[in-house]
C-alpha cells in the first residue's frame, strides 16, 4: 500500500561523504532496505545514520530517517553518494531498488525522481509495497538478507521452503518491515539497536524508545506449507518478472503484457470466480479468497484495497490470483484459453444485465493477446439487437413514435423485461427499440432519427439492454406495444415536435380564462409550466426536454427550483384546466398544420 507523503519536513541536501572503510557485498536479489541494514550492523550505527552515512537524499524526522524514493529507485544525489561512500557500481547499487522490475511486473510511468509526490499515484497504481514486504522465516533463519521480489505484489510462496509468504507479524499486528506505523519506512536513529533478525515494527499506541519495539524473532514463526504445483506458480511469475520470454495462451508476449493480463485476469476472477473455481486449492487460499469477495461486497463504492486492480493484500491472496489467472496465462493454445476464459466472461455479463451496469473492468489495461481471447468468449453485444432480426417488416414509420413509449403499453407489456429500470428510462428504451423495428439499423440511428438526445440514449441502449433476460420476448413485447398504437390512432410525433420546437411559454391573455375561474393567477412561472405540459402532452417527450425548461430561466431560478414547480403544476393541475390547454395545444397545432 502507497505512503503518505506529505511533507513534514523537507529533503537535505547531501553533504560529500567520505568511503566508508568496508560495506557488505550486496547478495544477488537482495532489496536494497536490507543491503542498507546489513550496513548499518557493520557499522554498528543505527540504519538511518547509515542511510546518511552511505550519502542518502533523506527527509528527517524527530526520531527517524526517510530515504527519497527508499527502495524503489536512487535519486541521482543518492547514486552519487551511494558510490562515493562505497565504491559500488551504479548498476549493481540499482539492481536493489524495486525499478529493476520496471517493464516487467510494474509500470513506474509518471514516477519522477525530482518530484516526490509522484510516487504516490504510482505506488497506489503498482503492484508493489513501498512500506512493507513479505517474507519467509525459513529464508531469514538462513541469514538477514531480504530478497526485493518479496516485496512485489505477486509474492506468495517461497519456492525453496515450499511455503505461504508470512505478511504480519503476529506478535505486534503490523506488517512486515513497515517501521513506525505513523512514519512508514523511517529507519530508526537512536540507539540501542535492535537484534538482527527481529521484528522491530512500532505500532500504534506503544511506548516510546526502545521498549515500543517489537521484538518477535521473525526466523521463529511457523510458516503454511504449499502443494508444489503452486510453487511452481510462484517460479513461473518470477522468472517473467526477471526478463525471461514469457507465453499467454500459447502465444509469445512480452514480460509487461504478461503481468498487465495477470492483473486484468484478477479483476475477472475477483468478480466472477466461485466455488467451483477454488476447489483444488488449499483451504486457506480459497478462504483468502472468500474473505476477500465478501470485504468488497460490504464495500461497493470502493476505497483503494477494494479497487478490482488493486494488489492482492496478502500472500494467500496473491496465491489464489496465480493460480486462477494460470488458467489462462499457462493455456497451451488460444482454443484452451479461451475455454477456460469464457465462464467468467459469462458470468461477468450476467452479472452486468441483472445491475445494468457498465463495464466494471473498462479502467483497466487490456493486453492485446488477452483482449482476443476477452471478445472471442464474451456474449455478443447484439444479444438483444440480433433477435430482431426474427422480426418481420415494420407496423409503424419511425415519425409515429414519441421520444418516451406510451406509460400505459410500458408498463403492461415492457416494464416485465427491465427488472429495477426507472420508468422514463425504459420508456425511452422502449421507443428506441421501436425505432429499431420501424427500421433504424441501430440504437445511434434510432436516436438521430428521433431527434433523441445522444448521450441519454447510448445511457439507455448500453445499460438496460443487459437487463433484458429473454430479448425474444422482449421484442414480441414492443412489436405488441407497436400493434396498440396502431389501433389507438397513429400520431405524427415527429411533426407535433417541430410544431411545438419554439413554445417556451403560454400567451398570459390565453390562461387568463383558464385559471383565474379557479381563483389562480398567472404568473410567467406558470405560463412556462403550462407550455412544458402542452409540449409533453402531444409530444411525448420528456417534460426536463420542453423548451420551456431547456434554456433555463431569465432569472437564475436553479433547476431544482424548476422541476418542483412542474412537480406542483401537474399533479396539481385541475381536470378544467388540463382539457382547456388541450384544446389550446390541438389549436396551437392547427396553426402549424399539424394533426
Amino acid at each position: 500500500m502507497a505512503a503518505s507523503l506529505a511533507p513534514r519536513s523537507r529533503p537535505f541536501a547531501v553533504p560529500r561523504v567520505r568511503r566508508l572503510p568496508a560495506v557488505p557485498k550486496p547478495v544477488v536479489g537482495e532489496a536494497f532496505a536490507s543491503w542498507v541494514d546489513r550496513v548499518a550492523g557493520k557499522l554498528d550505527a543505527p540504519p538511518g545514520h547509515a542511510a546518511r552515512a552511505l550519502g542518502l537524499e533523506c527527509r528527517e524526522g524527530a526520531s527517524s530517517t526517510r530515504p527519497l524514493f527508499f527502495g524503489v529507485a536512487l535519486t541521482p544525489a543518492s547514486l552519487s553518494g551511494l558510490r562515493d561512500a562505497t565504491g559500488l557500481a551504479s548498476n549493481e547499487l540499482q539492481r536493489m531498488q524495486l525499478a529493476r522490475y520496471s517493464g516487467t511486473a510494474l509500470d513506474l510511468t509518471g514516477l519522477d525522481l525530482a518530484r516526490e509526490v509522484s510516487l504516490t499515484a504510482v505506488a497506489a497504481r503498482e503492484w508493489m509495497m513501498l512500506t512493507s514486504s513479505r517474507a519467509c522465516p525459513h529464508c531469514l533463519a538462513e541469514g538477514p538478507v531480504w530478497p526485493l521480489w518479496w516485496r512485489l505484489g505477486i509474492a506468495a510462496v517461497c519456492p525453496a521452503h515450499r511455503c505461504l509468504l508470512i505478511d504480519v507479524c503476529p506478535a505486534c499486528g503490523v506488517r512486515l518491515r513497515r517501521g513506525n506505523e505513523r512514519v512508514p519506512r523511517g529507519l530508526l536513529t537512536r540507539p540501542p539497536l535492535p537484534e538482527p533478525g527481529e521484528c522491530v515494527n512500532r505500532p500504534p499506541g506503544g511506548p516510546k524508545g526502545r521498549a515500543g519495539l517489537c521484538r518477535q524473532p521473525l526466523a521463529a514463526l511457523s510458516a503454511t506449507a504449499v502443494p508444489d504445483a503452486l510453487v511452481d506458480l510462484q517460479r513461473r511469475a518470477l522468472t517473467v518478472a526477471n526478463g525471461s520470454p514469457a507465453r499467454l495462451a500459447g502465444e509469445s508476449v512480452s514480460g509487461a503484457e504478461w503481468f498487465a493480463a495477470l492483473r486484468l485476469l484478477t479483476a475477472i476472477t475477483r468478480l466472477a470466480a466461485g466455488d467451483h473455481d477454488l476447489a483444488n486449492l488449499p483451504g486457506f487460499a480459497a478462504e483468502a479468497f472468500r474473505q476477500d469477495q465478501q470485504r468488497r461486497a460490504s464495500r461497493p463504492r470502493g476505497g483503494g484495497g477494494s479497487q478490482l486492480g488493486a494488489m492482492p493484500a496478502t500472500a494467500a491472496q496473491a496465491l489464489v490470483a496465480l493460480a486462477l489467472a494460470d488458467r489462462v496465462l499457462d493455456a497451451s493454445s488460444e482454443g484452451e484459453g479461451a475455454y477456460q476464459l469464457g465462464p467468467w466472461t459469462q458470468r461477468l455479463t450476467a452479472q452486468r444485465r441483472v445491475a445494468g451496469r457498465s463495464d466494471p473492468l473498462r479502467h483497466l489495461l487490456r493486453p492485446p493477446a488477452l483482449e482476443r481471447l476477452i471478445t472471442t468468449v464474451s456474449p455478443r453485444t447484439s444479444r438483444v439487437a440480433g433477435a430482431l432480426k426474427a422480426v418481420e417488416s415494420p407496423v409503424l414509420e419511425l415519425r409515429h413514435i414519441p421520444h418516451l413509449a406510451d406509460r400505459g403499453d410500458y408498463r403492461a407489456l415492457i416494464a416485465v423485461h427491465l427488472p429495477g429500470t426507472a420508468e422514463v428510462s425504459g420508456r425511452r428504451l422502449t421507443a428506441l427499440a421501436l425505432g429499431r423495428l420501424a427500421g433504424a439499423d441501430s440504437w445511434a440511428e434510432a436516436a438521430a432519427v428521433l431527434g433523441m438526445d445522444s448521450r441519454k440514449a447510448a445511457r439507455v441502449a448500453n445499460t438496460l439492454v443487459q437487463r433484458i433476460a429473454d430479448p425474444d420476448a422482449f421484442w414480441a413485447a414492443v412489436r405488441r406495444a407497436a400493434e396498440r398504437m396502431r389501433e389507438r390512432r397513429l400520431a405524427d410525433y415527429a411533426a407535433r415536435r417541430t410544431a411545438l420546437a419554439d413554445l417556451r411559454e403560454v400567451p398570459h391573455r390565453d390562461l387568463v380564462p383558464v385559471f383565474h375561474p379557479l381563483g389562480r393567477d398567472v404568473t410567467w412561472q406558470r405560463q412556462r409550466h403550462a407550455a412544458a405540459w402542452v409540449w409533453q402532452h402531444f409530444t411525448s417527450g420528456d417534460v426536463r426536454e420542453a423548451p420551456a425548461y431547456a434554456l433555463g430561466w431569465e432569472d437564475g431560478t436553479s433547476t431544482e427550483s424548476i422541476r418542483e414547480g412542474w412537480r406542483r403544476f401537474h399533479t396539481r393541475l385541475p381536470a378544467p384546466a388540463a382539457a382547456a390547454l388541450t384544446t389550446w395545444g390541438m389549436t396551437r397545432l392547427a396553426q402549424k398544420g399539424t394533426a
